[in-house]
């Protein structure tokens, strides 16, 4: 996988002759052993069609039903479910299938198919809601931003208020590219639905790599690698929900539970974000860690693949054991909101959600805490609200 949006990394030759040199070669008895099946594959073994599920078109017409029932019942979009957006077995049963796909096989599914249906603006945050809860029921807010559903677009064009004017955009509102990460602490699995998908301007195409593929060349190449990950040093600039002083959270970048390693490295929070720097008070990486970071991103471009994209698809990504990455894309001050603009939420399946280490349990749960507001805006006329783009993403 290549591409000239994304800054060059270190080949295979190199991280080999780092590993020689800095560390020992013989695996650690604290990392479980390679991960086999499904879940560990290369770019080259996965073709669009293993991955992307077509709807029929009774099934899309199923889906507008269910909307338009919904709309009738007159509740708030936090209230949509199985039961208040009803579907017809065959497609109740084909949506909840995809399920293990996602969370023991290849680790994405696109649904495809919606862009027929023709949706406005609300009709497609109801769609995307209900069609996601027959895949995963449980919906995370970010506590941070106390939002459910965000807007991934170019906001750099939007007039900037007074009080925002020291927040700076998180990545999800600028059109640069963003390297190979896993979101820290947000949901099991990452929901992207393509509104537009950015084509007129160019550029903003999508990858993903499967990190258990990472993995298992790494117990071979660079084991140090993989114990820097799982350290629990790792310095995350956060921010206080409350008064937004940065404070200091450490923490490991993978995790290990269930005899499978977790991802959970983002790289905001450690080396800052175009619009957002680094806070001069937080302690830099070390260079272990730098090593790292590149080492798994060099690894991650060998390994990963473009994803097959379309208007109207619903990505359904696996966010403990698939990264994700994007390209640079064009924007045109002229496209206002018809510009690049997908709709993002992080979901869980209880049925089928991986066992997560237990002392850090609680940063898992935290999203998806019982009574919390969800806010699913249907139109993203605030996207600088609480959040800085340092809490998880990016």
């Amino acid at each position: 996988m290549s591409d000239s949006s994304l800054s060059e990394r270190p080949s295979l030759e190199s991280l080999r002759s780092h590993a020689s040199s800095n560390s020992v070669q013989s695996q650690p008895d604290t990392l479980p052993p390679a991960v086999t099946g499904r879940l560990a594959w290369e770019g080259s073994e996965l073709a669009p069609e293993e991955y992307v599920v077509e709807l029929e078109t009774d099934e899309i017409e199923n889906i507008r039903a269910a909307v338009i029932s919904f709309k009738l019942l007159g509740l708030p979009r936090s209230r949509i479910d199985k039961e208040t957006f009803p579907l017809q077995l065959g497609l109740v049963n084909k949506l909840a299938s995809l399920s293990k796909e996602i969370h023991n096989g290849r680790g994405v599914v696109v649904v495809r198919g919606l862009h027929a249906a023709g949706f406005n603006d609300e009709e497609a945050v109801i769609a995307f809601a209900g069609v996601s809860s027959h895949v995963c029921p449980e919906r995370a807010t970010d506590s941070f931003a106390d939002q459910t559903l965000s807007h991934i677009r170019d906001a750099t064009q939007d007039k900037v208020p007074d009080w925002a004017r020291e927040l700076g955009l998180a990545g999800s509102k600028l059109p640069t590219a963003m390297e190979f990460h896993a979101d820290r602490f947000s949901g099991d699995v990452l929901a992207l639905y393509v509104r537009n998908d950015g084509s007129s301007v160019g550029g903003g195409e999508q990858f993903i790599a499967s990190f258990c593929r990472i993995y298992n060349e790494l117990l071979d190449v660079a084991p140090d690698a993989l114990e820097t990950l799982a350290a629990p040093n790792w310095p995350f600039e956060l921010k206080h929900p409350v008064h937004k002083q940065p404070y200091l959270e450490l923490g490991p970048a993978m995790f290990l539970a269930g005899g499978k390693p977790i991802c959970q490295l983002v790289k905001a929070p450690l080396l800052g974000s175009p619009k957002i720097p680094r806070s001069k008070s937080m302690p830099p990486l070390s260079i272990d860690q730098i090593y790292a970071l590149e080492v798994v991103e060099g690894l991650a471009r060998r390994f990963g693949t473009k994803l097959d994209r379309r208007n109207g698809d619903i990505q359904f990504i696996h966010n403990l054991s698939i990264m994700h990455a994007r390209s640079a894309y064009g924007t045109k001050p002229s496209q206002g909101r018809s510009g690049r603009h997908l709709l993002r939420m992080f979901l869980r399946d209880p049925k089928n959600a991986w066992s997560k280490p237990y002392g850090y349990l609680p940063k898992f749960e935290d999203p998806f805490a019982i009574g919390r507001e969800q806010n699913l805006p249907i139109l993203d006329m605030d996207p600088w609200r609480k959040i800085t783009g340092r809490e998880s993403h990016g």
